[in-house]
């Protein structure tokens, strides 16, 4: 029968840093007999057995069965409830060869390892105590961090500030149930300044989650990265852009209008924020059903972007198919290029002027995209949320935003039986109904943490 996560009182063992990653690699182990197992397939037994928590041992890797040495390492050593997962566990700091990766991993799997499942460190970790399940995701979220904004997010909940704040808004609404709760039990108390009284403090819990809740977008934005489409008609200078931004010739530059059919993408990164960015076909009316098909997909995207820059050939000056996209889509960037042709028009009121070809004003362009970032993420003044007015990357974090679709959708159940229990005590229905939808509130965000 196949492993499952709750096989617990197996011993795992995994590679714990990326394959070929560097010079070292770290292999974790874990479980109840992981220090005696380790020690089988270590060249200093005793002493691997007899070291005390967070103590580093210096020995071989052998094999078990040949007695060979596979590699000089580093073990430590954490005896349980003091390491990540909670159990007893070895850490083998070892040379990063592939091959002596795979010979330990095998050594430790004859000593009675199995190999462990994605996460299932993590999930032990969970399983006893060590982290909730927002500090696990987080945990997940920190490793898979596209840029420096999503890691300092990350690193916020896994330090338990956000479970902190569920914490005390759960503990605050278990504290008026338990009023509420008494007040059943003894019915001759109940008076209107109470119920006044339940109902403006439901009132701030209501507005602390509605809170959380709107950082999703920013959180999401983080941790996913933002979509940014390079749009224009052809020979705007699309594909120069796009190449100047990732910093290599990755798009074809031509004079031949349409050298772009399809789409070409790349990651940047902007003062710590993560940016899919996008090279698009030119828009335009073709007779090419391949070309035809370019258009259309770069309007889709266009659609679903966080970001458009839309790019004009100054030269050439705005044309009709111009007008109709910026029209048609909400357009962030409105870019006049070919500023450095003597014959470039007039740069119109509202648009950034650049070279593409000789990277002008190109620091003015990145600055303004971050800006258009910043919005979204509501970093600045007067942002969506009001979460704080540092710029992203500078400073400490004012607010831990959300990043999990659970989550949102978690808190915003919670949001609506609070907004229930409000309604409810305010049109009279008696208690029992609105103690319901309290319950079921507190246990919403209970199943955030982990606690239900």
């Amino acid at each position: 029968m196949a492993r499952t996560y709750l096989n617990t009182k197996d011993p795992i063992a995994a590679l714990a840093t990326p394959q070929g990653s560097g010079a070292l690699a770290v292999i974790r182990t874990s479980g109840e007999d992981a220090i005696e197992l380790c020690a089988t397939c270590f060249s200093r037994p005793g002493a691997l057995k007899g070291a005390s928590g967070y103590q580093l041992v210096h020995g071989y890797m052998i094999d078990p069965d040949s007695g060979n040495r596979i590699d000089e390492v580093m073990a430590s050593v954490y005896r349980a409830p003091r390491s990540f997962t909670g159990e007893n566990s070895v850490e083998l700091s070892c040379h990063g060869s592939p091959t002596i990766v795979r010979s330990i991993l095998l050594a430790l799997e004859k000593a009675g390892f199995s190999q462990a499942l994605h996460g299932e460190f993590t999930f032990r970790a969970f399983v006893h105590g060590k982290a909730d399940l927002v500090q696990a995701e987080a945990i997940n979220e920190l490793v898979r961090a596209p840029g420096e904004t999503a890691r300092s997010s990350a690193l916020g909940r896994l330090s338990g500030q956000l479970s902190s704040r569920f914490s005390l808004i759960r503990s605050e609404m278990l504290d008026i149930l338990a009023e509420i709760e008494a007040m059943l039990d003894y019915p001759e108390d109940e008076g209107v300044e109470r119920s006044n009284g339940w109902i403006a403090r439901l009132g701030k819990l209501g507005e602390d989650l509605n809170e959380i809740a709107e950082s999703y977008r920013a959180g999401r934005l983080r941790q996913e990265g933002a979509l940014a489409v390079v749009a224009g008609r052809p020979n705007s200078g699309k594909s120069s852009l796009f190449n100047l931004l990732v910093r290599e010739e990755r798009a074809i530059v031509s004079p031949e209008p349409g050298t772009t059919r399809d789409w070409l993408e790349a990651w940047i990164e902007l003062e710590g924020y993560a940016l899919r960015l996008v090279d698009t076909a030119g828009l335009r009316e073709s007779q090419s059903s391949l070309e035809a098909e370019g258009v259309r997909r770069t309007r889709d995207l266009s659609g679903r972007a966080d970001i458009v820059i839309y790019l004009v050939d100054g030269v050439a000056g705005i044309t009709q198919e111009d007008l109709d996209f910026l029209a048609s889509h909400e357009v962030s960037l409105k870019v006049w290029n070919k500023i450095d042709k003597p014959e470039c028009g007039a740069l119109p009121a509202g648009w950034l002027g650049i070279s593409a070809k000789k990277a002008l004003n190109l620091d003015l362009l990145c600055k303004a995209m971050v800006g258009q970032l910043q919005t979204l993420d509501g970093t600045t003044a007067g942002g969506r949320n009001g979460q704080g007015q540092k710029q992203a990357g500078q400073g400490q974090e004012q607010a831990v935003l959300i990043a999990s679709e659970r989550q949102k959708t978690l808190v915003d159940a919670c949001a609506r039986s609070v907004s229930s229990a409000m309604k409810a005590m305010d049109d009279g229905t008696p208690l029992d109904a609105v103690a319901l939808c309290l319950r079921e509130a507190s246990d919403f965000l209970g199943q955030i943490t982990g606690e239900i």
